[in-house]
């Protein structure tokens, strides 16, 4: 029997517009806080799926469609760090991730290809603790910002051992990936 491999695409959603707020300027967060901003209550996983479903459809028609189609889900979505693991077919993840590229209804930016749902939820461990230190730098109420992101960082790794044991349980294969001499040199060059 032949086993369907995947990629996992780890993807943030941007926010390149401060929100309206009537606050003074030197209590504004920094620049990078205002990219990653939490997701607004109304973007759900299957909201953000099928907005992802008609980009591929209006750049790559009812090709596009139809071999991402199957194998496309969503494993992991934080509303708090606005942070999404998408799972795509292998042979076709150069599509989805160039529909990605081109949305223009939610922009994104893809920060990493894997394939292994573990080095996916690694990179968003690493991100995450990499806020934490830049937010120490700010050196503006560094106890507040460091709770928030730890929070988030314990939220997100809880999070991803949840939908890892439950990829498990349904029989998937996580870390016995099978690559290719090009998928390797893919993956370094990234």
């Amino acid at each position: 029997m032949v086993r369907i491999k995947h990629r996992y695409l780890l993807f943030n959603i941007l926010y390149p517009n401060p929100p309206q707020a009537t606050t003074q300027p030197s209590s504004q967060p920094p620049s990078y806080v205002l990219f990653s901003r939490p997701s607004p209550n109304h973007l759900t996983s299957q909201l953000l799926i099928s907005t992802i479903r008609s980009n591929i459809q209006s750049i790559f028609g009812d090709y596009g469609v139809s071999v991402t189609q199957s194998g496309m889900r969503i494993v992991y979505f934080s509303p708090g760090t606005s942070t999404v693991i998408l799972r795509v077919p292998r042979a076709h993840f150069r599509l989805v991730w160039a529909s990605l590229t081109f949305m223009d209804t939610l922009p994104v930016r893809v920060v990493r290809v894997s394939g292994t749902i573990r080095k996916s939820e690694e990179e968003v461990l690493r991100r995450a603790r990499r806020e934490i230190v830049r937010a120490k730098r700010e050196g503006r109420d560094a106890d507040d910002d460091q709770d928030v992101l730890e929070s988030l960082v314990v939220e997100s790794k809880g999070k991803a051992r949840a939908t890892a044991n439950t990829l498990r349980t349904q029989g998937e294969v996580l870390d016995m990936e099978d690559l290719d001499e090009d998928d390797i040199m893919d993956d370094i060059s990234d």
